[in-house]
């Protein structure tokens, strides 16, 4: 990430300035389109959620009101996550796959393939979970 990105999106999280702002900001120094929007501040409020085309790159979960949060997974780390369970020794997989059943989740890790990878990401493009605590925070899990 050049210095100029960074220092944009450090001025977005500070509240210096706005989304759009941001936006226009990162269009004039050249950056790809295909990067996720910046994060918001409440300010701003929240980003649209996920594009309607393209791979999703992240997993954001936000949280604003009383409590902030703000966390942004790689869905790489996804990708990175189902490959490793190749290496599961076949007594462990069997166990996993019986508990899993055990608890209601018919879901065999043997059965992934690399092209489920890709579709199991493509559908998280249309996963969005909103949730308004009692306390007031607002609450929002989506993919983009």
């Amino acid at each position: 990430m050049n210095e100029d990105r960074k220092r944009i999106l450090g001025m977005l999280a500070e509240g210096k300035i706005t989304a759009d702002e941001a936006e226009m900001l990162l269009d004039s120094i050249g950056t790809e389109t295909d990067v996720p929007a910046p994060t918001p501040t409440p300010s701003a409020g929240w980003p649209t959620g996920p594009s309607a085309s393209g791979t999703p790159k992240f997993m954001y979960v936000k949280v604003t009101g009383k409590d902030q949060v703000d966390v942004k997974i790689p869905l790489a780390l996804l990708r990175t996550g189902l490959k490793l369970t190749s290496l599961i020794p076949p007594q462990a997989m069997e166990q996993i796959n019986t508990s899993m059943s055990e608890a209601g989740m018919s879901f065999d890790l043997n059965n992934i393939k690399p092209e489920d990878i890709e579709d199991i990401i493509q559908s998280l493009r249309e996963m969005e979970v909103n949730v308004k605590s009692a306390d007031g925070d607002d609450i929002k899990v989506f993919c983009a």
